[in-house]
C-alpha cells in the first residue's frame, strides 16, 4: 500500500473517476475529482460511536469500524461549517492501493457518492477535465483479459 506520495511522473485524472474501496466492498465507485476541495468525502448510511471505535453502516449494509478516526471541521463551499469525522479506507486507483483518509457525508443528493480532494491528488496526480475514467481506461489497455470460461 503506497502512503507516501508518489515521485513517478505525475498520472492523470478526469473528472470523474471509477475508483475501488475493497474494504467496502465498493468496486468501479463513481468518484468526482474536486481540486477545490481539501479533504475527501464518501457517502455513508449512518455512524455511530461504539466504546473507543467508530461504527458505519455502508449502502449495501456492510458495517466497519474504525478504531483510528478525527472530527474536523469541513468549510463547505458555501462558507457553512460542519463537524465530520474522518476515517482511513484503502482506495484502488490506477490498480495501486493508497491509504486514504476520508470524511463521513450525507452524499445521497450528489451525483457521485465520492470526493478526492487535494489530500489525494497531492499523491501526484493531475486532473484533465476533457477526460473521464482515466485509470479505468488505463488498466483496460493494460491488463490482459482473463482466459474464457470452457
Amino acid at each position: 500500500m503506497n502512503d507516501a506520495p508518489n515521485r513517478s511522473p505525475s498520472r492523470s485524472l478526469g473528472r470523474t473517476e471509477l475508483v475501488d474501496l475493497p474494504q467496502l466492498p465498493w468496486l468501479g465507485a463513481n468518484a468526482v475529482i474536486d481540486s477545490g476541495a481539501y479533504h475527501c468525502a464518501i457517502h455513508c448510511i449512518n455512524f455511530h460511536l461504539d466504546g473507543d471505535a467508530l461504527l458505519v453502516t455502508w449502502q449495501g449494509g456492510t458495517v466497519t469500524r474504525h478504531e483510528q478516526f478525527r472530527k474536523v471541521t469541513v468549510k463547505s463551499s458555501f462558507g457553512d461549517k460542519q463537524e465530520r469525522y474522518l476515517i482511513y479506507l484503502q482506495l484502488r486507483v490506477y490498480g495501486e492501493d493508497f491509504n486514504q483518509e476520508f470524511s463521513l457525508s450525507d452524499r445521497s443528493r450528489m451525483r457521485n457518492p465520492l470526493l478526492l480532494g487535494r489530500t489525494f491528488l497531492k499523491r501526484g496526480f493531475i486532473v484533465n477535465v476533457r477526460r473521464r475514467n482515466s485509470s479505468a481506461k488505463y488498466l483496460s489497455r493494460t491488463i490482459p483479459p482473463s482466459p474464457a470460461a470452457p
